[in-house]
């Protein structure tokens, strides 16, 4: 017997394994004393420096509210700094601390064993596959318009 391929199974196939990759992911953060959030602010800042809080929400997908909290709590915890930004008086930029830095490093590397174990059960040939298949869809989604035949 053949599996569903239609694109309705597909969609769920793909949501289900997120939402499971998700949630491993966030528990092993949180094993490793930060949550998913904070780690992902972190990593963007150490992979692409310093910058300005709009920019950061926009390229995390983030509401910039969001940000903010959790920006105010990396301050809070000495992980990052906020300067005023020479370009735009209303911004402000976020700075890794050197703590932050190694706070980064660790969630990169838990992120990584997690991924590992996640993905690890494919042949590399696999992995290239789905990444390519998924840059397909991605490639080719609209910016979230659905046509819903209104």
């Amino acid at each position: 017997m053949t599996k569903d391929a239609s694109p309705l199974a597909v969609g769920q196939a793909y949501m289900e394994l997120h939402h499971q990759a998700h949630r491993i992911v966030e528990r092993a953060m949180t094993a490793a004393g930060i949550s998913l959030g904070r780690a992902k602010v972190l990593i963007r800042l150490s992979l692409h420096g310093a910058m300005n809080q709009a920019t950061l929400a926009s390229h995390l997908g983030f509401a910039p509210r969001s940000v903010t909290e959790t920006v105010d709590a990396l301050e809070r915890e000495g992980l990052v700094t906020r300067s005023d930004d020479p370009h735009d008086r209303r911004a402000r930029i976020v700075e890794l601390t050197d703590s932050g830095r190694e706070a980064a490093e660790v969630a990169s590397a838990v992120r990584k064993k997690a991924m590992d174990e996640i993905y690890g059960v494919l042949s590399p040939a696999e992995r290239a596959q789905l990444v390519s298949l998924l840059d397909t869809v991605r490639t080719n989604l609209t910016q979230g318009e659905i046509d819903c035949g209104n």
